[in-house]
């Protein structure tokens, strides 16, 4: 959502409204992905620095230019989508470090351009645990920071405006749940077609978003 929107919203108004919309789907899966109990506290100490790190990149992303940004959270976005889909084998281990850096470089990134889940999802599907454990921990952290980004960017200059948007961006959400809900049931495209097409469908939002700016 958030390289479309760039074009449309401050980064400080977009960020609750996209937030919203990630609380919203996380709520409506939370039933099925439970954290693991050794997770737990691996959670909770990836939100604490990513808390802590958050306002830092909202007071960063105040002071780069609004074409900077967009140019940057694409990239992101690309490179992101580029090395899950070509799935390069890099293993790493399960640490207090590595989960402390991946929270607060979520948490810098959220603050700055509006897209934390990048550093969080690459190091947990680097992980050697079990997939399952890794969804539901990934699912809760991406809620968890949410959360944060909301409060903080309402509260750090971009007041609640953005709340008359907010009933679009959930009813297109929902839409959106309800559609792959229709998917699944009537067709029998498989899990791993269905992350290559959205993989390549962030990839094409990316690029297509590079290439309004370089003509603009």
């Amino acid at each position: 959502m958030t390289p479309i929107l760039m074009w449309v919203f401050p980064i400080y108004f977009l960020i609750p409204i996209v937030m919203c919309a990630e609380v919203f789907g996380g709520i409506l899966l939370s039933r099925r992905w439970k954290v693991h109990a050794e997770d737990k506290a691996r959670l909770w100490k990836m939100l604490f620095f990513s808390a802590t790190c958050l306002p830092i990149g909202i007071s960063v992303g105040a002071f780069i230019p609004v074409t900077t940004l967009k140019i940057f959270t694409s990239v992101l976005v690309l490179f992101f989508s580029a090395y899950l889909l070509f799935k390069p084998y890099v293993n790493l281990p399960v640490s207090s470090t590595l989960d402390s850096l991946a929270g607060g470089l979520s948490g810098l990134l959220l603050g700055t351009c509006g897209i934390g889940g990048p550093p969080a999802a690459l190091y947990l599907n680097a992980t050697n645990q079990a997939f399952q454990r890794t969804r539901s921990l990934l699912s809760h952290f991406i809620s968890g920071i949410s959360l944060l980004a909301i409060l903080a960017a309402s509260l750090m200059g971009g007041g609640f405006g953005w709340l008359s948007y907010l009933p679009a961006a959930i009813f297109a959400y929902w839409v959106g749940m309800r559609g792959a809900q229709y998917l699944l049931l009537v067709s029998t495209i498989s899990d791993a077609a269905i992350k290559k097409a959205c993989l390549l469908l962030l990839i094409t939002n990316s690029g297509f978003n590079l290439l309004l700016l370089l003509i603009s």
